[in-house]
């Protein structure tokens, strides 16, 4: 009986003996392949965004400059120059006006995917701004007054304020640009 005691001793050692190295050698190998496979999967991760980068970068530049544009096409100078016609009434001027901005405003709103959130209301508040300067020149207009005359108010109140919403809004845009990229 103690023979066998002994020989089951001796088994269970030979056991662990091959155990143990067995466990070592597994673990070491579960760690560097882990390891290697955590590195690859960074990598990929920064080759994604890399493409990513390539991909989005010209998409979100070519946003800005549309909003740039945008801007300038929905200045107040701009506007009246291009939609003020001899004879046309005030009344029709303005609609011309607010017709304009709401078209080129509903032209470029996908924009707002590509930029930030404060560049997308700031081109709303630039918007709303100028809507309001159109209808309070309006509003002070006569009721037979002229779509020129109109549009001279409006001009006036631009030169009186010194500060054109839409170029402002430009130089920020311009300024995020300069940060984004």
């Amino acid at each position: 009986m103690v023979l066998l005691e002994i020989n089951i001793w001796i088994v269970v050692i030979d056991f662990f003996k091959i155990i143990i190295p067995a466990a070592i050698v597994f673990g070491v190998t579960y760690m560097v392949m882990k390891k290697f496979f955590d590195e690859q999967h960074k990598t990929r991760l920064l080759e994604l965004k890399r493409e990513h980068v390539k991909v989005i970068s010209p998409i979100k530049l070519q946003a800005y400059e549309r909003l740039a544009l945008f801007l300038d096409r929905i200045s107040p100078d701009n506007l009246v120059l291009r939609l003020s016609k001899s004879g046309q009434s005030a009344a029709q001027l303005r609609i011309a006006l607010l017709q304009s901005i709401s078209d080129e405003f509903n032209h470029n709103i996908s924009q707002q995917i590509y930029v930030t959130d404060q560049s997308w209301n700031m081109i709303k508040a630039v918007k709303e701004q100028i809507i309001g300067i159109v209808e309070v020149c309006y509003k002070e207009c006569d009721e037979n007054e002229s779509g020129p005359a109109l549009g001279k108010r409006i001009l006036t109140r631009l030169i009186n304020e010194k500060q054109i919403p839409t170029q402002l809004a430009i130089e920020l845009l311009k300024k995020e640009i300069e940060i984004a990229f």
